[in-house]
């Protein structure tokens, strides 16, 4: 039989069908390479509908760059069939397992959930988002490392959306209440609701509902309330059941803020548990294409061999020589960890390349992986300088990130400085605001971080000729002491990126006269030293700008309480 060849590639057997192409898998024959080739049918090709759809999936896999999500190679158009090569995945998908093995541990499932919320978290960075996550979707290298795959119907949330208003796509058993109802905008919450169905799923064995009628299914996603999985999985860690929970809310706004929030409450479930490294089923493992003797990496979630012991010893001194034989392997790896373990300039290097991404979720494993444990081991390091700073930003990174999500979930802030920045979080994000306004506030968290910074190191140096001040008491300055530069830092990176943008603006002379008569008018108020703040927080906050220099001599006089002449508006600014 002819073999049949698409464009540089030589077909194999199918290994995938659905309405928008065929999956075979393929040889790419210059190099030996072994590809998934997507092909659209000849007869789908007149379909402008559907060839958009194909063509919108390969710009898609362009832009999506990331360890777990099946990576795009190229495409092209071969005797009228529009097709393209992907990334082959060895280990089948995790339908493939579960429909073996029914469901896995709550270790394995939190290793699956962490590496999927990494993909998406990328995905969603990138402006898009899935909407069809099922097990399907998900492929399994022979290491056990997870792939996201078939961005079919995907929704690319910067560009016009192809499927038509009040029609729903995705895969039932997975949607959420806004996808089924096709009358609300889908965001990056509707990933996660498929996130919690899928994590429920691997847990229990089943989707959270269960029904023939596809009707039915989709009332219980909008009306019912599924059974908690420790209902059906008793050892299930209980942090883990209320994180499905939340994932599984029918309100967008009450499920997890992102991707990364979900990432780090699964790591920080893993850390609670003491799981130092998570032990997989043989059965699941063999499933995934893996040995059974192997173990699951926590912090990557690859599977990797273990070497066969040998048979145990039945005879009399059974314990006893098993007891030996454990001590002198733990000595004996001791010493190897402690002599070949990862160097100095190799986990500078790992650390560098994950903090040079721009990807919250590698800074995370960065911090976790890399820096914390180079600071441990080479405390005056080479390196300890920059890996001390990654350490902040990473740190930063988080403290920005929960502030967000109260600032957007309308939550209240656990101390002054959260409640203030939630304040200029809540401005910079209202279009109706004059941006000032948010300047204005991250130039007083700025104001007020610094001030505590000068009491806590005012107390620090007081505790220290004090003999009667105990450790506890030094530690809890120095803890404010970090907590007021945190809060320094994010609120100056905040408002250099505000002010860049308002002195780009066309209007900004206008935007200014409006704030300065504003100002002008709390002033003359009950409550003038508002107006005074705002003179005196946009002085701070513009200093040795000089295109502004005759705003800051007007606000400077006004705060003062002088008579001031405002400087003229161009005609062209108004």
């Amino acid at each position: 039989m002819t073999e049949r060849k698409i464009g540089p590639f030589r077909l194999g057997k199918q290994i995938g069908a659905g309405g928008m192409g065929i999956v075979y898998k393929a040889i790419y024959e210059e190099t030996g390479k072994e590809v998934a080739l997507k092909v659209l049918p000849p007869g789908l090709v007149g379909d402008q509908k559907l060839l958009k759809r194909f063509e919108r999936e390969i710009d898609i896999l362009k832009r999506l760059q990331h360890p777990n999500i099946v990576r795009y190679y190229g495409g092209g158009t071969h005797e009228g069939q529009r097709w393209y090569a992907m990334e082959y995945v060895d280990g089948g998908s995790l339908y493939d397992i579960l429909k073996k093995k029914k469901k896995l541990s709550w270790e394995q499932t939190i290793q699956v959930g962490r590496q999927l919320c990494a993909a998406l978290e990328h995905a969603h960075n990138a402006g898009i988002i899935h909407r069809d996550l099922k097990p399907g979707n998900l492929f399994v290298t022979s290491k056990g490392k997870i792939k996201l795959g078939d961005f079919g119907i995907a929704r690319d949330t910067e560009a016009t959306a192809l499927t038509a208003a009040g029609k729903t796509v995705g895969t039932y058993a997975y949607m959420a209440p806004e996808q089924i109802q096709g009358n609300v905008p889908l965001s990056r919450k509707t990933d996660l609701y498929a996130t919690g169905c899928l994590l429920y799923e691997i847990l229990t064995g089943e989707t959270p509902f269960v029904s023939e009628n596809p009707a039915e299914m989709l009332m219980m996603h909008l009306n019912s309330d599924p059974y908690n999985v420790r209902e059906k999985v008793m050892d299930c860690p209980i942090e883990l059941d209320a994180l499905i929970e939340r994932l599984l809310a029918k309100n967008a706004d009450d499920r997890p803020y992102d991707a990364l929030a979900v990432h780090t409450e699964l790591t920080e479930i893993l850390k609670k548990a003491n799981e130092v490294a998570t032990e997989a089923s043989p059965q699941a493992l063999k499933s995934a294409g893996a040995s059974a003797s192997a173990s699951v990496d926590p912090a990557t979630g690859e599977v990797k061999p273990k070497k066969k012991k040998k048979k145990k010893d039945q005879s009399a001194i059974y314990e006893q020589t098993w007891f030996l034989i454990t001590s002198l392997v733990v000595l004996i790896g001791l010493g190897i960890w402690f002599s070949l373990g990862p160097g100095e300039d190799s986990l500078y290097v790992a650390a560098k390349k994950a903090m040079s991404s721009g990807d919250r979720v590698q800074e995370d494993d960065a911090r976790r992986l890399y820096i914390l444990p180079y600071l441990e081991t080479y405390p005056e390091g080479s390196y300890a300088s920059e890996m001390k700073q990654w350490l902040k930003d990473v740190e930063i990174g988080q403290l920005e990130a929960q502030t967000e999500t109260r600032a957007r979930t309308k939550r209240d802030g656990r101390n002054g400085f959260q409640k203030l920045c939630i304040s200029a979080m809540q401005s910079e994000s209202d279009s109706e605001r004059n941006p000032l306004e948010a300047i204005e506030l991250y130039q007083g968290l700025i104001d007020m971080s610094a001030r505590a910074l000068q009491d806590s190191k005012a107390a620090a140096e007081d505790s220290s000729t004090d003999q009667k001040v105990n450790e506890g008491d030094g530690a809890e300055s120095n803890a404010s002491l970090e907590n007021a530069e945190f809060w320094k830092v994010l609120a100056e990176r905040r408002k250099a990126k505000l002010m860049k943008a308002f002195l780009a603006l066309e209007n900004r002379q206008t935007l200014l006269r409006d704030r300065m008569i504003y100002a002008d008018k709390q002033m003359g108020s009950d409550n003038p030293q508002s107006g005074v703040l705002i003179f005196e927080r946009f002085r701070e906050a513009f200093r040795g700008e000089k295109e502004l220099e005759p705003w800051l001599d007007y606000a400077r006089y006004r705060r003062d309480n002088q008579q001031a002449e405002m400087p003229g508006v161009p005609d062209s600014a108004k």
